[in-house]
């Protein structure tokens, strides 16, 4: 009798990369971030705002919001996206999962920050978040549903990637120029990514997910597609505050 179960994550569990091809292929993928970063600075408006001795405080205020808004809306998706991973692969679904145990409730550390320079949780929840956050939990719901879950774990590794890298720098910058007591939960948030080492997590999950040279390519295209939407975000944020400021000022 035929078994019509399927999608339990049962089939070829081997990944198709060894460790020492995973090894390789992960230096590959942060050398091909390290040069979206570099291309990052060069493009987008007011890149280094936060990393400035002069930070705006509209700013840094928005930008605390809507990354509490992010954390949020994707962790909805990000679930979702467990339930995909387990018809896949029951190993990269259990990392994922612990994964989004650590993260899942990190908008409350930017928001007690909020709170620090002045912005309740009530001025919080009545600020709608911007178009381009609303575009990339949209993004994430259309991989889901069409492409699969690689895309969104690749945005995970994307992003912890690049905070383990710069996140440090910013936080100290940020400590100088809007107050250590100030930053407490970006300080956290900071320290969950580094010393539970998120970048090697997500990647672990990621080796499973990759199953032929098809999805290496994949995962290439949708690291530069994060960055396009994440760059709509950080162009929405200086046009609504700096830019804004400006015009006013003139």
């Amino acid at each position: 009798m035929l078994n019509r179960v399927k999608n339990v994550g049962y089939g070829n569990r081997l990944p198709f990369l060894s460790a020492s091809e995973s090894v390789t292929l992960r230096a590959e993928i942060d050398q091909l971030i390290d040069h979206q970063i570099e291309q990052w600075y060069a493009t987008v408006p007011a890149a280094a705002h936060l990393e400035g001795r002069n930070v705006d405080s509209e700013y840094y205020k928005r930008h605390l919001i809507e990354t509490a808004w992010r954390i949020r809306l994707l962790r909805v998706a990000e679930a979702k996206t467990l339930s995909e991973i387990a018809k896949i692969n029951p190993e990269a679904a259990q990392i994922w999962a612990n994964y989004e145990q650590e993260e899942m409730l990190h908008d409350e550390l930017f928001i007690q920050d909020l709170q620090q320079v002045g912005v309740s949780r009530d001025t919080f929840l009545a600020t709608e978040p911007y178009l381009s956050t609303k575009l990339l939990t949209g993004f994430f719901s259309y991989l889901l549903d069409h492409e699969g879950p690689l895309g969104v774990v690749a945005y995970s590794y994307l992003v912890e990637y690049v905070n383990v890298k710069l996140e440090p720098r910013k936080i100290e910058a940020l400590k100088a120029s809007v107050g250590e007591k100030n930053v407490i939960g970006q300080v956290s948030h900071s320290h969950t990514d580094i010393n539970d080492d998120h970048p090697g997590e997500v990647w672990a999950a990621l080796r499973f997910l990759l199953k032929d040279a098809t999805d290496i390519e994949a995962l290439k295209r949708y690291l530069a597609e994060h960055q396009r939407i994440l760059a709509l975000y950080f162009t929405e944020l200086h046009e609504d505050t700096l830019v804004k400021k400006h015009v006013a000022a003139a």
